[in-house]
């Protein structure tokens, strides 16, 4: 039996397929989605169509409930290590359903924002693209934790079995399934997309599960039905197994019409190739699976083989046939190729090009990139402080955290560095186990640094007791390593400057937005510190100049009203008054997070003071907008996830009070670094590093 074939007509000519791994709290942008719909030249233009078919999943909701099955409590990825599955004990319910399908069908979900990029592509590479663009919408998983789904015809659903025997609710498992594709096929026939057709739909759990508690096997075969009422397709992707590869024996006859074998071969230490995988697909009328990551938020013990194991699948597409002869999907977690087409590792780069060929299907076998051998790699000792925590971290200079260590923040500037030269010590321990050199240090710390002397001047509440510390000259000392210091804000935009979205932009504002406020401005390609190191306090620009007295000694200033410590002490004030009631038996317990689950689970109040720090946050922005001119925005920080409420409010503040020109070339964007003040502590070293001797 063959692979299943690329340019099925009845699966309107799919051939590669793009896992799509979405963000409740950040809606795609045309930006994120054009390097997956086109191929773009070095000047970030595009140049020629790339993936046809894109499945969009998203694993949470924006409440933290989970959309997807399992949850991994062990230390290691699936099949090797201490892996440990569980069902999710916090599963999604019908609101987070509904948010799911906004996400993907609303009037800026990611089918709109995939349409109007697929015509701006089309304008730019002046082509057709033959069949419209495909796309695969994941299904949210009912989970046999959900208790209180929500109303559907009358009845709030329950999917466990507390209540009630496995046929019971397995039904009403199912009556959610089906609502929610009733759901997709009626908001997508309501819309008008000029270049998308919805293709059908993708089941996440990476095998079938029955047990006494859960029947998926008779719920799969249930909803396929209802879903060919529609005229849509059930897609596939199992995990390698020899229990899924059974399952794959006759798939297409029970369960789902297009399945792709992913190989693993990407993850675990003991896998031998893709040949096993490809052949197991072949012989059972599968497609096959490419895997790739940047970075992964997972336990995944082989980080040093990427480059090898990558190779190793795209010749694998010429060695075994699939590249031609089979519908191929891609995993490249999340945001991976957009950061590949500008790496500083040329590696990343020739993948970008070679994944564009391989799609074309004129990619040629390349050698083999030899495994890791005795050279070491370039590495940095990155330090971030933060009012709560202090992390360290080697990193690699291609952005890769190759360990890291955490401690919470201590109270005093003696212990404070004490701590910093403790965690320092305990990773260089390492560096011989992982093979790497040391190029120097790198810290990322709040408050005002005086750069050229590597000492931290003074900083505010956050950190009352930092200042007139001489950490350069304490760490070079403790180290004998070169040390660089920096403002955790500088350091967040050296990250997208070397890592992130800020390397194809000369001037860009980074901002970070956490327990305070914070950020960094680049202004032609250079940071801007300013006369006295006191540049881009981006947090102490005040917004009422009557408001309540700031720990810079300034009044009104908008980290007082929308930074994490600034919407908790509202919400104490509130709180305390009486017009405010949370989930916590003390005001002191108050935190920004407890106020954005509240306002996601309908509270007004606690709303309203989250809508009010996103817009006094656009106001603040307008006015660097109007200032700098940048060409992109980023935002990053733990206050990302309070929701859409937040952002909505700042990109309409943005919108009503900065200068249309300028508004018109910000992009804003939040950022796809995950750990930016690490990063931007090891850039610090990076940039400052002397250059090597030629060989």
């Amino acid at each position: 039996m063959p692979y299943f074939p690329p340019d099925n007509k009845e699966f309107n000519s799919l051939r590669h397929v793009m896992l799509m791994y979405g963000n409740a709290n950040t809606p795609w942008t045309q930006h994120d989605l054009k390097y997956y719909v086109a191929y773009c030249n070095e000047h970030h233009r595009e140049d020629d169509w790339l993936y046809d078919s894109f499945l969009f999943l998203n694993v949470k909701s924006s409440s933290g409930r989970d959309l997807c099955a399992d949850i991994n409590l062990g230390t290691s990825m699936a099949g090797e290590g201490d892996f440990f599955a569980m069902v999710s004990p916090n599963p999604a319910n019908k609101k987070d359903w509904i948010e799911l399908l906004d996400f993907y069908l609303g009037e800026q979900g990611a089918l709109h924002t995939l349409d109007a990029e697929i015509d701006q592509a089309q304008r730019n590479i002046g082509k057709p693209y033959g069949a419209k663009r495909n796309v695969v919408l994941m299904l949210p998983y009912p989970h046999l934790t959900q208790e209180s789904f929500g109303d559907l015809d009358g009845t709030i659903l329950d999917f466990s079995i507390n209540k009630q025997n496995l046929a019971q609710a397995t039904r009403q498992r199912l009556k959610a399934e089906k609502w929610f594709v009733d759901e997709i096929a009626a908001r997508f026939k309501a819309r008008t997309y000029k270049h998308v057709h919805l293709l059908g739909v993708y089941w996440m759990f990476e095998t079938v599960y029955r047990g006494w508690n859960v029947d998926d096997h008779w719920l799969l075969k249930e909803l396929r039905t209802h879903i060919h009422l529609h005229g849509l397709k059930f897609l596939w992707i199992p995990f390698w197994s020899s229990y899924n590869v059974h399952l794959l024996d006759e798939y297409q006859k029970y369960y789902f019409d297009l399945a792709f074998l992913q190989p693993n071969f990407m993850f675990y230490a003991k896998g031998k190739g893709v040949g096993d995988a490809a052949r197991a697909a072949r012989k059972r009328n599968a497609g096959i699976e490419l895997e790739y990551y940047l970075e992964l938020q997972e336990p995944v013990t082989i980080e040093n083989e990427r480059h090898p194991r990558f190779r190793d699948y795209l010749n694998g597409g010429v060695t075994y046939g699939y590249m031609n002869h089979a519908a191929c999907a891609h995993f490249q977690g999340v945001g991976s190729l957009q950061r590949m087409h500008s790496h500083p590792d040329p590696q990343e780069r020739e993948f970008y090009d070679d994944l564009y060929h391989f799609i074309k299907g004129d990619y040629k076998l390349k050698s083999a990139i030899p495994r890791p051998s005795t050279d070491k790699r370039d590495c940095a000792l990155a330090v971030d402080l933060g009012g709560t925590q202090l992390r360290a971290a080697i990193v690699s200079d291609c952005g890769e955290i190759v360990e890291r260590k955490s401690i919470a923040t201590p109270p005093t500037k003696d212990a404070i560095i004490s701590a910093i030269i403790d965690l320092l010590k305990k990773l260089n321990g390492e560096v011989e186990r992982l093979n790497i050199s040391i190029t120097g240090i790198g810290v990322s710390t709040g408050g005002r640094v005086d750069f050229a002397e590597g000492v931290v001047v003074d900083s505010t509440a956050l950190l009352a007791d930092w200042k007139e510390a001489p950490l350069r000259a304490l760490l070079t000392s403790a180290m004998r390593l070169p040390t660089v210091i920096d403002n955790d804000g500088n350091c967040a935009a050296l990250a997208e400057q070397m890592f992130g979205d800020g390397r194809s932009s000369s001037n860009f504002i980074s901002l970070v937005l956490g327990t305070g406020i914070g950020g960094g401005v680049v202004v032609n390609d250079e940071i801007l510190r300013g006369a006295n190191n006191a540049a881009a306090e981006l947090g102490h620009i005040s917004i009422d100049y009557d408001g309540p007295l700031c720990s810079c000694g300034n009044r009104g200033c908008v980290e007082l009203y929308s930074s994490g410590s600034g919407l908790a002490r509202l919400a104490r004030d509130r709180a305390e008054a009486g017009n405010l009631t949370l989930p916590t038996s003390s005001p002191d317990q108050i935190t920004a997070q407890l106020v954005g689950e509240a306002a996601r689970n309908g509270n007004e109040e606690a709303a309203l003071l989250v809508e009010q720090g996103g817009r006094m946050l656009g106001y603040a922005v307008s006015g660097l907008i109007n200032t700098f001119n940048p060409e992109r925005v980023i935002l990053s920080g733990s206050l990302l996830n309070l929701g859409e409420e937040y952002l909505r409010a700042f990109r309409d503040a943005v919108d009503e009070r900065a200068m249309k020109t300028a508004r018109e070339s910000a992009l804003i964007i939040t950022s796809q670094l995950s750990d930016s003040p690490l990063l931007g502590a090891a850039a610090l070293v990076f940039e400052n590093r002397p250059p090597r001797r030629a060989q």
